[in-house]
């Protein structure tokens, strides 16, 4: 009797045993495609205003979420030459740039996001920045495109590459 109970178990937990490998067959490990088309890299963008955000992105099965990570690629700080009184009235006066969100895709295979939600604070710190942006498809796998960007005073920017008529946004992201 109790071999029969041990072979019993013994045939369950192979069963849970391939049920459970020949899932794994099936995981999908090809990483979401991303073509950020706006900020372009080396844009000059005005503290004040808002930033063109566009991208066009897809996956083999599905699109889970985006990121936005924008952060400052300087020191601001310098004790060589006699500018060391100016550089430290100028980090009173300004603040370092900061910004980080994330979106849901809702699990689509392709979209065209385009919005202006991210607006640069009007005292922020001029300078280099890095603008990041994260890609997970449903299963996890993350594509991550950089761009360089500096931001700059109002009045001293290009415009963001900023040539549409604004009739195509899609404001769904």
């Amino acid at each position: 009797m109790k071999k029969i109970q041990y072979l019993a178990i013994v045939s369950i937990v192979s069963l849970f045993a391939f049920t459970s490998c020949s899932s794994d067959d099936n995981t999908d490990t090809q990483k979401p495609v991303v073509d950020l088309v706006a900020p372009k890299d080396n844009a000059r963008l005005e503290a004040g205003k808002d930033i063109h955000f566009d991208m066009i992105v897809s996956d083999n099965e599905g699109l889970g979420s985006y990121n936005v990570d924008i952060h400052n690629n300087f020191n601001g700080h310098d004790h060589s030459g006699e500018n060391h009184t100016h550089a430290l009235l100028a980090v009173v006066e300004t603040k370092p740039f900061a910004y980080n969100n994330t979106w849901d895709l809702g699990g689509v295979k392709n979209d065209q996001i385009h919005h202006h939600e991210i607006v640069i604070a009007a005292n922020a710190t001029p300078g280099k920045y890095h603008f990041v942006v994260k890609v997970l498809d449903k299963a996890g796998n993350q594509t991550m495109v950089f761009r360089n960007i500096e931001i700059v005073p109002s009045g001293e920017g290009d415009g963001g590459d900023h040539d549409h008529d604004h009739d195509d946004h899609n404001h769904a992201h």
